[in-house]
């Protein structure tokens, strides 16, 4: 197996820091058999499904997920791709160890790319717009214009814990080995042409995927102080539209109590209006008309006329 599959491997996460000699001479070995057997037939996609499910369930394993070596692993992943198949398949471990490096690398650029297309915030774009457009960068951004024919694997990994900690991985990598690069710039030539072709793999530079790189600690302290400045600001806008309300209830009960208060203060005064008016009338009504004059005695006797028809309603 040549070079450039080993600094495929490194540069996205997958080969370990050092590889055994008896990994080298076991891989070399079944690469020699299958260049002399001829070129395997291309994968189909519900091989890609089985292999990225073998990967997440391998990966994800509570027990040994973390612990297994870069060889464990695989194999295990082998295992689980023949007992889980239903369908006619003959890949070998190496097999699918390349296909996975395929996959991860151009979905991976994928991601980036998408992400970028989400950034623009285009009114009106829906889900599959976006996709769409995604492809149509990542086709224009490869070197050799190839299409994005991983989506299938895409759907199942984007969401995916693990596929998110490995983009983590992978974006780590790329900027070790973008250090890596800078620091050999006064090195050999030999040591330039080295850092170059570990450089190569990873699709262009750095702003194919602006956002691995997290926000530094200060703008996540700007933004917490903007946050928490926000959030005063609603509480006290919250809390003045309270005070507002419960002075608006107030001033209405008061006003309510005002009004009660002044029926009854009417009410009391209607009463003792007509208490005053009783008492006047029957002392007119008991009166002696005998002693008075005509003129007093004729008013008299109007008056208790007057009274009388009222109370009996005559």
């Amino acid at each position: 197996m040549d070079s450039g599959y080993y600094t495929n491997l490194l540069v996205n996460g997958i080969e370990e820091s050092q590889a055994t000699r008896g990994d080298v001479r076991i891989q070399h070995g079944r690469a020699t058999a299958k260049s002399s057997q001829g070129r395997s037939k291309n994968f189909r996609d519900e091989e890609d499904i089985l292999l990225v499910s073998a990967w997440l369930n391998v990966g994800m394993d509570p027990i040994q997920g973390v612990d297994q070596t870069h060889g464990t692993l695989w194999r295990r992943i082998h295992e689980y791709f023949n007992a889980n198949k239903k369908f006619d398949s003959n890949r070998s471990e190496v097999s699918l160890m390349n296909r996975w490096s395929g996959i991860q690398h151009d979905v991976n650029l994928f991601c980036g790319c998408l992400s970028r297309v989400e950034a623009r915030n285009h009114s009106g774009w829906s889900i599959d717009d976006k996709i769409a457009n995604a492809c149509v960068m990542f086709k224009a951004e490869d070197p050799k214009d190839k299409k994005f024919s991983y989506l299938h694997c895409w759907k199942i990994l984007k969401d995916k814990p693990k596929w998110m900690d490995r983009r983590k991985e992978i974006g780590s990598a790329k900027k070790s080995a973008t250090k890596k690069q800078k620091t050999t710039t006064n090195s050999s030539p030999a040591s330039i042409a080295n850092a170059i072709v570990v450089d190569a793999p990873l699709g262009g530079a750095d702003h194919d995927e602006p956002s691995c790189r997290p926000d530094g600690k200060k703008k996540e302290k700007q933004k917490l102080r903007q946050r928490t400045s926000m959030e005063v600001v609603d509480y006290l806008i919250a809390k003045k539209k309270d005070s507002d309300l419960e002075k608006d209830l107030k001033k209405e009960e008061r006003c309510n109590k005002a009004f009660a208060l002044q029926e009854e203060r009417m009410k009391l005064d209607k009463e003792k209006f007509a208490f005053q008016r009783q008492l006047e009338e029957d002392r007119i009504i008991g009166l002696d008309l005998s002693t008075m004059n005509y003129k007093q005695r004729q008013y008299y006797e109007d008056r208790q006329n007057e009274i009388l028809a009222r109370r009996f309603n005559i």
